[in-house]
């Protein structure tokens, strides 16, 4: 073990039985002198001890360098000294003395220069941490501030995402409905439309048959005009047989009335078809005024509410 660990070890081993802070810069000092031979400094002892003020070890020196000088006077006014010799070592203590002082002083000018040095370090460090403590200070009410209003804009930004997202939702529900009510117009149109196409079937029915019945009247009314035209040469040709004429007009006049009650006969059925007719044209119109109904009610239906 190096000396160094050795003088450490001791030091460690004195800190139990001296809890007294002079006490152990003292028995510090007793090592370090008689046993290592090392002239103790306060700052060499503060080194070693680091224990109270940078003041205790200065103040512990004096105070072993006084009983060290009391201890050597005992010693060399002892009587069996000779004189000479009892000169000899008070002169060699006392330049000890004056060197060990001398280095005391030193020292504690030293500890007392750096003390100073450390306090204004510290004094320093205290008003800088004063200033940074203000400036955290500052700091931390300019980001509460920043906090409170980034809170304030978090909140109003909920609150139109909120809004939003009612909007969103009505939106939706106002497609829906309408996409129900596009499929429900086009149910109508397909409805509307083969509506259409069943009237358009019937119309051009009807006008067949109104056609066919034209062309059966056209028939008739040439055959009426046939056998008016036959009564007329048998009239002419018959005249010598009255009775034969007259039994033949009879029978004509008949044969007229029964065709006169079948052209009534169609002509009611004429009318009838006529009146099919117009039905077909209010039909017409009426799906005609349905489309146009459902039309403006699209319409309605697209406009926003």
């Amino acid at each position: 073990m190096t000396d160094d660990a050795r003088l450490q070890a001791d030091i460690e081993a004195l800190r139990p039985k001296f809890p007294d802070t002079q006490d152990l810069y003292r028995e510090v000092c007793t090592i370090l002198f008689f046993r290592y031979g090392i002239t103790p400094t306060a700052n060499k002892l503060y080194q070693l001890v680091r224990k109270g003020s940078m003041s205790a070890p200065a103040e512990a020196l004096a105070r072993f360098w006084e009983t060290l000088r009391e201890k050597s006077l005992v010693r060399i006014e002892h009587p069996d000294i000779p004189e000479a010799l009892r000169d000899a070592a008070g002169e060699l203590t006392a330049k000890l003395w004056e060197q060990a002082r001398t280095l005391a002083d030193e020292a504690g000018a030293a500890v007392r220069l750096e003390a100073m040095q450390q306090m204004e370090a510290a004094n320093q460090a205290v008003e800088q941490a004063r200033q940074r403590e203000a400036l955290l200070s500052k700091e931390v009410s300019v980001a509460q501030v920043h906090a409170a209003t980034l809170t304030d804009q978090i909140r109003a930004l909920e609150q139109r995402l909120a809004h939003d997202e009612g909007l969103r939702l009505g939106l939706v529900q106002q497609m829906e409905q309408l996409a129900s009510q596009r499929q429900e117009l086009a149910n109508f149109v397909e409805a509307a439309r083969a509506g259409e196409q069943r009237a358009s079937d019937e119309q051009r029915r009807l006008l067949l048959e109104v056609d066919r019945e034209r062309g059966l009247a056209a028939r008739l009314q040439k055959e009426i005009d046939a056998l008016k035209s036959a009564m007329d040469k048998a009239a002419k040709s018959h005249v010598e047989t009255q009775a034969q004429t007259s039994r033949h007009v009879d029978e004509l006049r008949q044969h007229c009335t029964e065709l006169e009650i079948a052209l009534a006969s169609l002509k009611a059925e004429h009318a009838q078809m006529q009146k099919l007719a117009a039905s077909d044209n209010t039909d017409r119109h009426q799906l005609t005024r349905l489309r146009s109904v459902g039309a403006s009610k699209a319409s309605r239906r697209r406009r926003p509410g």
